[in-house]
């Protein structure tokens, strides 16, 4: 009621203010940073652990079983995924969203250097990684050719 009172009575007065927040937000607008990733830690830390010439069944039971039980007990862990490949055992442990990221890769780093004794001699050393976007490709790019060859 009290706006269109105004803008009745005093038209001049409702134009101006109305340029004036148009003109605002097209000045803010432009001063407006835009990011396609937000800055925003996901607290997820993956584990890859490679037993080079060992079976999926191998990497499960002297690897990634391991490695489960090792960090399962970490404060704030949500859910744990592990994956057993040939060679290959991943383990992605997610975190409650209020778990600092770096201290949950930290802490899983020393779960997992306390079981290194108890992990098979043959294995390389585990790759502790938190997922970060803002390290990931922006593009991919494939190219192709019907006319050139590998070897041109």
């Amino acid at each position: 009621m009290f706006l269109s009172n105004i803008s009745i009575k005093r038209p001049i007065f409702a134009a101006v203010m109305m340029l004036a927040l148009v003109t605002l937000g097209i000045f803010s607008y432009r001063h407006l940073a835009v990011d396609m990733f937000p800055d925003v830690e996901i607290p997820i830390v993956s584990v890859v652990t490679k037993y080079p010439g060992a079976s999926p069944e191998t990497v499960e039971r002297e690897v990634t079983k391991r490695i489960e039980e090792a960090v399962n007990p970490i404060a704030g862990v949500k859910h744990v995924t592990s994956t057993s490949r040939e060679s290959v055992s991943t383990v992605v442990i997610e975190f409650k969203l209020e778990v600092k990221v770096n201290e949950a890769s930290q802490e899983a780093r020393a779960k997992i250097n306390a079981i290194r004794g108890d992990l098979p001699q043959g294995i390389e050393e585990p790759i502790i990684q938190k997922l970060d976007f803002s390290s990931m490709p922006i593009v991919s790019l494939a190219v192709r050719s019907e006319s050139l060859t590998l070897s041109n």
